[in-house]
């Protein structure tokens, strides 16, 4: 049952998209449409008709006195009709080279019924078919998770005209700069940021959260996110295409088409596998006819070995198993780009962090205040919430929100310097709020003051200074703690920041160690300096310049959908900045694994016995029937429980600033 299956991941892709590859082996795994529910309805026609005539002749050849031919007549029709499937899927692969575990079902049915094991052989295709179903449905309902994802997209858009009317337009029309309303309890068509209005957001279909966040002035919405009760004018930021919504439908659709090195190496083992034991029933039958001379015996138990001896549990729980733990994970908010990042996930024992937005809050705060002489802390306060009003810069509005709205009767002339801070007058004074480089471009001394990002100067003499922090985020003392009790052995901080605030942040979050200053290209080579003695490295952040080093790592993981540069290098994306979600997944890929290798040794063992009650003893086939299509069940409904995921969390918090 499992070449059925074997090129489905590789046409995952196109089949989200709609159009099937035209080199497709098996058209049952197509998921275009009609085409693939006349083979789900062929199927199941099958299956009951099979049973019809399986039952039928059961009960002629044990209930009545009709001539035996009748009953052989039925069940040779239940194995032609329940066999076809797995017969052209058989065919289909020789003509490639390729012998698939479908060979050895046609193989038994074909040799029981040419032995005169009528019953026998209608009850392999019959079994076999059933398991099919059985198997279609449990992946079907597995995918069913990431396919919807696919319907955050909404296809129209309302255009504000300038009249203030509305007209309804195709969302792929949109275009970035475009006037848009947005109406109560509709799919935002594409990203932007609020104009006017207010209303609560249903961000759960693409972060996994599922608290409503507002949306006023200003706030950014995102591509595929619920409207609340209210109604918004909003200016596009995107396209469709480059939506929030957009991008992750291209990751999901990314991700199932990649393969882990599990499952390459399972594809493998079945193309050697199949042959192997196709040889070994051979022998087994060939070598002791010719020394007992008992044709009918040896060719049963040939059979047997080559029906039990199916690999099927091992090669379709795997691929399910992986596709059902990217389900769970992409409804959780985390998008995995491939398979082979789960095995990796499960396998690392080292997570680095990039700092500001990752570890901390990306909006700064104002810190300390160091007073120069002849000023006060609410002095410089006052004068930096005056020079800053105007300015939209994040450290204005940090020092205007500690400070509060400033009294700015008097004040005039206010100039913002790029890349410096800003300059105003109020009443007579000159007032000067900025970095190193104004005050030493408007000769203010600031050698009495400690190093600091904003200098406030008065009349020509410097005020004093603020520091500016960003805040720990509430959650990361508590993921690193989770970290460290999954099985993470080391980890580090590599930031651009200075030595200080680092040391302060790996404090208070439970990082080991660190590595300050750096420059985006050094966090690359610093990550290599982890890698020595480590099983896997996870690097996670947020911004483009840590786009390189998310490359570099075994696992990159960047945290939210506003940095492309960052999603694209990434491996995996924590749709929001909820440094849980990492912990969660990573328990999940290792939960993963471990089921896997669980599904393979049950496997393993159960067909083991019943080749050797095969070698030793006349067993039936439908023994060997039962051994592969009873692992291949409980396999697959084992791997079928990845698709809920366990959200894990401590008591541990802690909060501070750097």
């Amino acid at each position: 049952m499992t070449d059925k299956h074997e090129h489905e991941h590789e046409h995952e892709h196109n089949h989200a998209h709609g159009c099937c590859d035209d080199h497709c082996e098996d058209e049952s795994l197509c998921s275009c449409g009609e085409e693939h529910g006349e083979n789900e309805a062929l199927e199941k026609v099958l299956i009951a008709g099979g049973a019809v005539l399986f039952v039928a002749a059961l009960a002629i050849k044990y209930l009545t006195k009709l001539n035996p031919a009748v009953s052989a007549v039925l069940f040779i029709l239940c194995a032609v009709a329940c066999g076809i499937p797995t017969a052209v899927n058989a065919f289909k692969a020789l003509i490639k080279k390729n012998i698939t575990p479908s060979l050895l079902m046609v193989i038994a049915v074909t040799a029981a019924i040419c032995t005169g094991d009528f019953a026998e052989g209608a009850a392999v295709a019959l079994i076999y078919l059933i398991g099919e179903a059985l198997e279609d449905y449990a992946s079907e309902k597995s995918k069913s998770r990431i396919s919807s994802l696919f319907a955050i997209i909404n296809d129209s858009g309302h255009l504000v005209k300038e009249d203030g009317t509305y007209e309804d337009i195709d969302s792929s029309m949109i275009e970035p700069g475009m006037k848009l309303a947005l109406l109560p309890h509709e799919v935002i068509p594409v990203d932007g940021m609020v104009i006017s209005g207010f209303s609560s957001i249903d961000t759960s279909a693409v972060t996994g959260e599922s608290i409503p966040v507002e949306a006023a002035e200003g706030s950014r919405i995102t591509g595929g996110c619920m409207n609340g009760d209210g109604t918004l004018i909003y200016e596009a930021t995107t396209s469709r295409e480059r939506s929030g919504a957009a991008r992750i439908i291209s990751l999901v659709e990314e991700a199932a088409s990649k393969k882990g090195k599990a499952q390459f190496i399972t594809e493998k083992f079945s193309k050697i596998y199949t042959p192997v034991i196709i040889g070994i029933a051979l022998l087994a039958f060939i070598i002791p006819s010719i020394i007992t001379g008992d044709v009918s015996l040896w060719l049963h138990r040939a059979l047997v070995i080559l029906v039990a001896s199916c690999p099927c549990s091992v090669v379709l729980s795997v691929p399910l198993a992986f596709l059902s733990a990217m389900g769970a994970c992409a409804k959780n908010g985390t998008i995995i780009k491939g398979n082979n990042f789960i095995e990796s996930l499960a396998q690392a024992d080292t997570v680095l962090f990039d700092k500001t937005g990752t570890l901390t809050d990306s909006t700064p705060v104002a810190g300390a205040i160091t007073p120069a002489d002849g000023f006060s802390e609410k002095e410089i306060l006052a004068l930096a919430a005056k020079c800053e009003y105007y300015s939209g810069h994040p450290i204005a509005r940090a020092i205007i929100a500690r400070a509060g709205e400033p009294d700015m009767t008097g004040t005039r002339d206010f100039a913002e310097i790029p890349g410096g801070g800003s300059r105003i007058i109020s009443g007579e004074t000159v007032i000067l709020c900025g970095g190193r480089r104004l005050m030493e471009k408007e000769n203010i001394d600031i050698s009495l003051l400690p190093p600091s990002p904003v200098y406030v100067a008065a009349g020509g003499r410097a005020a004093g200074c603020i520091d500016i922090v960003n805040n720990l985020r509430p959650d990361t003392a508590e993921a690193v703690a989770l970290l460290k009790k999954s099985g993470i052995k080391k980890t580090a901080v590599l930031t651009g920041d200075t030595a200080e605030r680092t040391e302060k942040i790996c404090a208070a979050a439970g990082i080991d160690t660190y590595e300050s200053n750096l420059l985006p290209g050094q966090k690359t080579a610093a990550l290599e300096s982890f890698k020595d003695g480590s099983d896997g490295i996870i690097y996670i952040g947020d911004g483009i310049n840590d786009a390189p080093v998310l490359a570099a790592a075994d696992v990159g993981v960047a945290i939210g959908l506003d940095n492309e540069a960052a999603g694209e290098a990434a491996d995996v994306i924590l749709t929001q900045p909820d440094l849980m979600r990492l912990n969660d997944t990573i328990n999940h890929s290792k939960r993963t694994l471990g089921l896997i290798k669980f599904n393979i040794a049950f496997a393993i063992l159960v067909k083991a016995a019943v080749i050797i009650a095969g070698f030793t003893a006349t067993a039936p086939m439908w023994l060997a029937v039962a051994a592969d299509v009873g692992t291949m069940i409980i396999s697959v409904l084992n791997a079928a429980r990845l698709l809920k995921l366990h959200r894990i969390r401590s008591s541990v918090t802690r909060e501070t600033s750097i």
